[in-house]
């Protein structure tokens, strides 16, 4: 028994080598140079006993590659990109080394992952990738590239190599080696295509050119490349193919990202969240996981109460609900103890972000609020230092500065900084454009030392209440009488195929209208001991979506709004709207609808149940 089973892991190491020798090692350049020639370089490597495994061995044979050079420096940015998103399981930092081709040897990877955690790439590799096609696309195949080499990586798919310099001679072996390869090395390096191919999503490469380039990148590598090991990778269309399906349900498991967005954005959280990690699932990258933090940082805010309104901390992508019938919840007991566990997965979320990208702003400035509110003020200090050297002319960054300087201040007997913030948020004020959010957070600061001047405050900021979020305006009008915000009928009302709140099973328009739709199928997962059933509907031409939950329509989606200006939203609208910035556009804001605007150009409208 003791035999058998030392021959079958025998046969295991010697069989992931095979594995990992077809992915590694057959991909060699087109050259002119002779067998011969190759041969003999080759042979002068083996003969120094040099161990390929190793890094060393391809800086002492061909030397690094110049990293002046574009390309090289290119394919370096790459994949520190890359590197951010990539699984990392066994624990280390993964390197990179491009090296010198010239004089190249048969036999030696194009591209390896290697037992030190290195990735080699050669320099003809290189040139491969960025031949005849734009600075984006060479990119892109390069982002794929070193993500399928990350995953193997990840999957310790080298472990193999040093083990076979032992058994590589015994060719007892070789026909159960070939045996086992047939039916599991072809998964392996689909695998690795797959992970490599969500690593450069997740970077944000668009990997799609990989498949819609003509020819493929599949099929441009086979055409630069021969295989010199007697086993040849899996087919390359069936490669191309699996990766066309992992793009399929990206594509549509898509609207789950944007639907968690939405519901963000008027208070619904709870479900959003649902929706944010049912899309983590297909693509865990930092815009997910930033906005999972937001909707759990939303909820602590619900939590405590005026306590989290006391500062107006604007969070990136934290969009303030417009509905008017806002109410504080009691910030005592469980709901004070349930909105610091919010907080907690907030801060994780955040920092899971910044681990893809350390630099990514939105994400940093949310770990700056969320670290403020737990009362960690030394990290919220660290991370707003942060934003402040990415983003040094953003107001409300250094707003939040002002804050955090002063709350650091109230946790030292010996400093008192409320002098030193006060001034910097006086100043903010002067700026052009200055946000609503400084002179809230200044009025504060007087208001704490019961200093006249803060009524004057007061008073400005009620005369624009119309144009601050609820929870903020309900504090602001405590202090100063609000004029009554005028409400008139609508010039226009927006035309939706299907009624908000009816039942897409009894209703029997909305059930004859969706019938022709397609329709993503329920997923029906539990969450916090509820089912969740939610249908998404897309209208044959991509310009309407529906998203049903429970079987009754909860939101409608225009899209394709190519001839709506701006200008026009405010027909739709019986009061004054509100604007949110996020990342990359605004969100305009009437009492159940909000508007999706990049540049001014109108892209969606969102439309729910007025309340």
């Amino acid at each position: 028994m003791k035999y058998l089973l030392a021959i079958t892991l025998l046969v295991g190491l010697v069989v992931m080598l095979k594995i990992i020798s077809s992915e590694t090692q057959p991909l060699e350049p087109l050259t002119n140079k002779s067998p011969n020639t190759s041969s003999v370089i080759c042979a002068n490597i083996e003969n120094k006993n040099l161990k390929k495994d190793n890094v060393q061995y391809y800086i002492e044979k061909y030397g690094r590659a110049n990293q002046d050079e574009e390309q090289i420096r290119r394919v370096y940015d790459v994949f520190d990109k890359i590197s951010r998103v990539a699984d990392k399981r066994q624990h280390r930092e993964p390197k990179l080394l491009v090296y010198n081709s010239q004089n190249f040897c048969l036999g030696e990877p194009l591209a390896a992952a290697l037992p030190d955690g290195y990735i080699v790439l050669s320099k003809q590799a290189v040139e491969i990738l960025y031949n005849n096609v734009s600075t984006i696309v060479g990119d892109t195949r390069a982002a794929f590239v070193l993500g399928h080499e990350l995953a193997h990586l990840a999957n310790d798919d080298h472990w193999h190599l040093e083990f076979y310099k032992i058994v590589r001679g015994n060719q007892s072996l070789r026909p159960l080696v070939n045996s086992f390869f047939e039916q599991n090395g072809e998964q392996k390096e689909i695998q690795a295509d797959d992970r490599g191919f969500i690593f450069a999503a997740m970077a944000g490469f668009p990997v799609d050119k990989l498949l819609t380039n003509k020819p493929n990148f599949f099929d441009y590598w086979q055409q630069q490349t021969v295989s010199s090991f007697g086993k040849k990778n899996p087919e390359l269309e069936i490669r191309a193919e699996a990766v066309r399906g992992r793009l399929g349900n990206l594509l549509q498991d898509l609207p789950y990202f944007h639907f968690g967005l939405r519901l963000s954005h008027f208070e619904r959280c709870d479900d959003g969240v649902y929706f944010f990690k049912e899309f983590l699932k297909q693509f865990p990258a930092r815009e997910v996981y930033n906005n999972l933090g937001v909707c759990y940082l939303q909820r602590a805010r619900l939590k405590l109460g005026k306590n989290a309104y006391f500062y107006w901390l604007p969070s990136v992508l934290d969009v303030s609900t417009q509905i008017d019938d806002f109410r504080f919840q009691d910030s005592r007991g469980v709901g004070k103890a349930l909105a610091e566990e919010f907080l907690r997965e907030a801060k994780k979320f955040f920092e899971l972000a910044l681990q893809q990208e350390p630099s990514y702003l939105p994400a940093i400035v949310n770990l700056a609020i969320t670290t403020l509110h737990l009362g960690e003020i030394y990290e919220a200090r660290v991370a707003i230092e942060k934003a402040i050297e990415k983003a040094p002319d953003d107001l409300n960054i250094q707003g939040l500065q002002a804050i955090i300087m002063y709350e650091e201040g109230e946790k030292s007997p010996y400093v008192d900084m409320w002098t030193h913030s006060r001034q910097l948020l006086k100043n903010l004020t002067l700026k052009p454009k200055a946000p609503l959010s400084i002179f809230y957070n200044l009025a504060q600061l007087l208001e704490l030392r019961k200093r006249a001047d803060a009524t004057e405050l007061w008073q400005q900021l009620a005369l624009d209440a119309a144009n601050l979020p609820p929870p903020i305006r309900e504090l602001v009008c405590e202090k100063s009488a609000c004029p009554s915000i005028s409400s008139k009928i609508p010039k226009n009302s927006w035309n939706l195929p299907v009624e908000l709140g009816v039942s897409v099973e009894y209703d029997e328009l909305a059930s004859n209208t969706l019938s022709e739709w397609q329709k993503m199928p329920e997923k029906g997962h539990r969450l916090y001991e509820k089912k969740i059933n939610e249908t998404i509907y897309e209208h044959p031409n991509g310009s309407v979506s529906v998203l049903a939950l429970d079987g009754t329509v909860e939101m409608v989606v225009l899209k394709k709004l190519e001839k709506m200006t701006l200008g026009e939203l405010a027909d739709y609208c019986g009061q004054p709207l509100s604007v949110r910035e996020l990342v990359n556009g605004r969100v305009w804001t009437c009492d159940y609808w909000a508007a999706l605007v990049v540049g001014e150009q109108v892209i969606e409208v969102w439309v729910v149940r007025a309340r």
